[in-house]
């Protein structure tokens, strides 16, 4: 058998080498993990190494001295760990004369003369290897050899991450970061960016030596240092690496400065942040789920207790840390490992800290930790935030200097993040935006500074309390109190304490942590309790599977009430946490909509009743801000997002190359005015003709702008070097900024105030304008004549301005519920506060309020016009019954009684769902390709029209068809 040559060894070791690196396809990125040299070069490949670099004729001892055998190189490799030196010598292809330089040099030398030194102290064989020390191994002169090594050795030095240490690096090109992929970047904050990483196997070190034995993905946030970080960086540890522990502050695994810049800590990887999960998921339903949320919350105030009462020093001295920036972004939601459907809410990101340090020490100060990092010169605020700026949740004090703010102030934070918190359980997100716009926009009325915060101020030092958050905390209330009178007790329970204790301007009357903790933790009881006592999932189970039993029954005894009709469902495909819903007239095309992605489905193509319904298209936004409204028609959707400066999207959602609905004919429209504080409500005409939208005007008004959509179309600008892709995101094929195809007519009322928009027909655009509870006022619709450009108001009065018996307070926190147009000459069905029924004409403001009724025991949600049999119907309850219910209600003239018709129990549909409902029958659809697909849609179906009812803010978002009874 022919003996292999040196460089026939190497290129073969270097090839075996080359199979066992992590990311071996990139030059720059490649390394070996921990162990990847003593994989490869196992005592038979070593032995072959070492006899290769001996000349035939002579002995191991004549070449390396006396003594020397390949036995004892291979022991001596391993005793003086020498595996990754020598994979860095092979993998550099070095010549023959390095290699044996390599033995002759670290390996022929006795026990006694090792280990050897260099000048400095370090190790001649210690990696990252310096130039002077190469010269000395391999020989000045090599020249090759050498830049070869210093190239190839960063892929041999990979850091290993300590848990509980800081581990340094003073040159990063020396050494390569450990990670098996590419770092995704998740998230970005006032000091740094937050990337998902996974740790190679051996990369991270645990404080009993023990390493990773699988890959580890964490999280790690990149600062840039200050030039004061080394000397605050001794506070900071103090922080991060405290002995005791809290459940409810993010851990630090360690953190690693590399080079003169940069420093990043390393943390576990959460699920998402709190500000992204009310996103992308919708509240629970069940009171049980409820109680794990508040919950949740009393864990951020036991955070909050131990950053403020249980760190200690090195020295168990008793330190303060006051997080100064709490708000969902820096609260992170992670899976609880002691039970794996429940979450634990964790704080994080110190980056605006302050740490009081031990009076015993010399210099006792408060020392701000943002003081380590430099502060990002441009930051992207979120659209989410909706006027938000950084300081939302800051605490008063704040506008007086952030030296003034100590432990009290994170509890006014606290107390900002709970009332958010309710209003997702009982809003999910549409409602924190409505919270957020109604706090900005009253902040403007009272001639605040234009900052959505939870407090007002003046000249950024006379603060007062916002009466915004007093008044949605009393509608929360009131809304919960009336479908659930014992859940309404809990959440008045909370808020009061909130109002009371927490939420207060003088800060040494807001009570500390471990009090919210306690009174978070009753109320979470209160809430397991209230599903226990009323047990309300058997209850559930009973409304799903007795009911119907009970409704035969009912129907034997009382044949009378409820009629006989068809009901259809189809649950969504591929169901997110959606926010909205739109259904278009035609009642076929249904956009849903997260916070970050429209979804369109087709129910032309409808599968067997019962199975899921699939997305024919989305559309993924990913600029600044979410989705926030969507509507649609047959041939059109339109779309809004958060934030400051927003814009209009419409999509044509036939006009592109690909057959079917899609996304592909994409506008950006902006506003005809820049409005700092974007848009609110908007609108399009049933048959997509015309569309609207509501801006601010000044602190107490509001424009409704209306444009032609043919001529927005015409003044679109195609943007530069657009391709089309398979792929839909916010690349738009056109920009369309021309002012001038934009009408407008004023409403006296904020935008938050313009609570509905809508187009009854073609040609009337109409708004309402309405009061929070607590205020005096008429509700305000307006309609605008587009053929006359005239505009008419219709005033509603208000039942709290009169003695009106039948008012119930505790109904809802608006006076208006909703209203539907009765027919073409401007009379309109109206109702408010759930049961007080009107009917009203523009024509005839000075009418008596004879056609008035209050429906007893029922609560009307929605109501739907059959303008060709002249039928009105709504969705609505019984007291006492969560169950949605199909009801025809009376028309004026129509000989019918003051009381609704029971047409249909809809007992999948409950009181809290969140919903969408169209009525199809009258009125065909404008474009000729809809009505074809409408007029198959409904072949097969009752010929007296149907209501498609589209549910969404729920764990199964479903699609029903109900059909209509026959005209009596």
């Amino acid at each position: 058998m022919a003996i292999l040559s040196y460089d026939q060894i190497l290129a073969d070791l270097h090839n075996q080498i080359h199979e066992k690196l992590e990311r071996r396809e990139n030059a720059e990125f490649r390394f070996a993990k921990v162990g990847t040299a003593q994989e490869v070069l196992h005592p038979l490949n070593l032995e072959r190494l070492y006899r290769s670099l001996v000349p035939p004729g002579t002995s191991m001892e004549e070449q390396f001295g006396s003594g020397i055998t390949a036995k004892v190189l291979i022991s001596r490799t391993k005793d003086r760990h020498l595996h990754d030196f020598l994979a860095t010598l092979i993998y550099s292809r070095c010549t023959i004369a390095s290699a044996r330089n390599f033995v002759a040099e670290l390996l022929a030398c006795s026990p006694a003369n090792w280990p050897i030194y260099c000048e400095g102290g370090s190790q001649l064989d210690e990696l990252p290897a310096d130039r002077p020390r190469l010269q000395r191994l391999l020989g000045i002169g090599n020249v090759p050899d050498i830049n070869s090594f210093i190239d190839t050795q960063p892929c041999f030095c990979p850091i290993v991450l300590l848990e509980g240490k800081d581990v340094q690096v003073s040159e990063g090109k020396k050494q390569r970061l450990p990670y098996v992929f590419d770092e995704i970047r998740i998230g970005e904050g006032n000091y740094g960016d937050v990337y998902r990483v996974v740790v190679a196997i051996g990369h991270m070190m645990n404080k009993e030596s023990m390493a990773n034995t699988k890959p580890m993905p964490i999280a790690r946030k990149d600062f840039k240092k200050s030039h004061d970080f080394q000397r605050e960086y001794e506070n900071m540890k103090q922080i991060l690496y405290t002995p005791r522990k809290s459940e409810n502050i993010l851990e630090t695994f360690g953190s690693l400065q590399l080079g003169a810049n940069t420093f990043s800590l390393f943390m576990p990887l959460a699920k998402c942040d709190l500000k992204a999960w009310m996103q992308d998921n919708v509240p629970p339903d069940l009171e049980s789920g409820k109680a794990d949320i508040l919950k949740c919350a009393s864990g951020l105030a036991d955070g909050l207790e131990f950053l403020h009462s249980d760190i200690r020093d090195h020295n168990r001295n008793h330190m303060i840390c006051y997080h100064m920036d709490l708000k969902p972004a820096n609260i992170l939601v992670f899976p609880d490992d002691r039970e794996h459907d429940k979450l634990i809410w964790k704080i994080s990101d110190f980056g605006m800290s302050r740490v009081k340090v031990p009076r015993q020490h010399a210099n006792a100060d408060d020392r701000d930790i943002s003081a380590l990092f430099q502060r990002r010169e441009e930051m992207t605020t979120s659209g989410t935030a909706n006027r938000r700026f950084d300081g939302s949740y800051l605490a008063p004090e704040s506008t007086i200097s952030m030296r003034s703010m100590n432990e009290k102030s994170d509890i006014w934070s606290l107390g900002c993040v709970i009332s958010v918190v309710l209003t997702y359980l009982y809003g999910g997100q549409d409602g924190i935006v409505n919270y957020s716009e109604a706090r900005g926009d009253s902040s403007m009325r009272h001639g605040s500074v234009n900052q959505d915060r939870f407090f007002l101020t003046r000249n950024f030092t006379n603060t007062k309390t916002h009466p915004a958050v007093t008044t949605w905390h009393q509608r929360l209330t009131n809304q919960v109190k009336q479908r659930n009178s014992a859940e309404g007790t809990v959440v008045k329970y909370i808020v009061k304490y909130l109002e009371e204790k927490v939420l207060v301007l003088d800060p040494t009357r807001r009570d500390p942590a471990k009090f919210i903790s306690d009174r978070l933790l009753k109320a979470s009881d209160a809430y397991r309790r209230l599903g226990m006592d009323t047990k309300d999932e058997e209850n559930d189970i009973l409304d799903r599977t007795l009911i119907g039993k009970l409704s035969r029954l009912r129907q034997r005894i009382f044949p009378q009430p409820i009629v006989e009709v068809k009901v259809e469902k189809w649950p969504v495909s591929d169901a997110k946490a959606f926010i909205g819903c739109s259904v278009a007239p035609n009642g076929i095309f249904i956009a849903y909509w997260t916070s970050t992605c429209i979804m369109l489905y087709n129910a032309h193509f409808l599968p067997n009743v019962g199975r899921g319904i699939s997305r024919v298209a989305e559309f993924k936004y990913k600029g600044a801000g979410t989705w926030k409204s969507v509507k649609l028609t047959e041939k059109y959707l339109i779309a809004s997002t958060t934030g400051r400066h927003s814009h209009f999207y419409l999509f044509d959602l036939n006009g592109g190359n690909v057959s079917g609905l899609n996304f592909e004919e994409s506008y950006e429209v902006a506003p005809p005015i820049d409005s700092f504080n974007g848009l609110h409500q908007i609108a399009i005409s049933p048959g997509g003709e015309v569309l609207a939208c509501v801006v601010p005007r000044d602190s107490n008004r509001s424009w409704v702008f209306y444009a032609n959509i043919q001529s927005l179309l015409r003044h679109g600008m195609r943007r530069a070097n657009f391709e089309r892709t398979s792929i839909s995101s916010n690349e738009f094929q056109y920009n369309i900024n021309n002012e001038e195809p934009w009408n407008r007519f004023s409403v006296d009322a904020t935008p938050t105030s313009v609570t509905h928009l809508f187009f009854p027909y073609d040609d009337i655009l109409c708004s309402v304008a309405q009061p929070e509870i607590t205020q005096h006022h008429s509700v305000h619709i307006s309609c605008l004549s587009l053929p006359t450009r005239r505009v008419s108001i219709l005033p509603v009065e208000n039942p709290l301005n009169s003695s009106s018996r039948d008012f119930d307070s505790s109904n809802s926190g608006r006076l208006f519920t909703t209203l539907a147009a009765i027919n073409n000459e401007r009379t309109f069905a109206i109702v408010l506060y759930e049961n007080q029924f009107l009917v009203r004409n523009l024509t005839n403001t000075d009418q008596k309020p004879g056609r008035d009724i209050t429906f007893q025991n029922y609560f009307i949600i929605e109501l739907l016009m059959d303008e060709r049999h002249s039928r009105l119907f709504a969705l609505g309850t019984k007291s006492g019954n969560g169950m949605m219910l199909l009801l025809e209600l009376p028309l004026p003239h129509s000989g019918h009684k003051d009381k609704p018709s029971e047409i249909k129990e809809l007992s999948d549909i409950r009181h809290n769902d969140r919903f969408i409902a169209r009525l199809v029958n009258g009125r065909m659809p404008s474009s000729q390709g809809a009505e074809r697909h409408a007029a198959e849609y409904i072949r097969g179906a009752d010929e007296n029209g149907y209501i498609t009812i589209s549910t969404y803010n729920i764990a199964r978002p479903t699609l029903y068809k109900v059909g209509l009874p026959k005209p009596r």
